[in-house]
């Protein structure tokens, strides 16, 4: 199996990481029909309060139609 080199994925990976000022962070799991297809992050920076349940029900609910959608896309990809 391919794959791309481990520098280039590596730099891949540097590129994507979180802002330097993101001090806080919520996880949601994207789960549709049994499957876990991905997590969504929400992050805030330095300036702005910790996350607190009611964010946490949002980002669940975000989450819920993020992965409805792409078990939708995928279906009718596969008609």
């Amino acid at each position: 199996a391919g794959g791309a080199p481990p520098e280039a994925a590596r730099e891949w990976a540097l590129a994507r990481q979180w802002p330097p000022d993101a001090v806080h962070a919520l996880c949601a799991v994207l789960r549709s029909r049994g499957r876990t297809l991905g997590v969504v992050t929400f992050l805030r920076g330095a300036g702005r309060s910790a996350f607190e349940r009611s964010d946490a029900m949002y980002a669940e609910d975000v989450a819920v139609r993020i992965a409805a959608s792409l078990d939708l896309a995928r279906l009718s990809d596969e008609a």
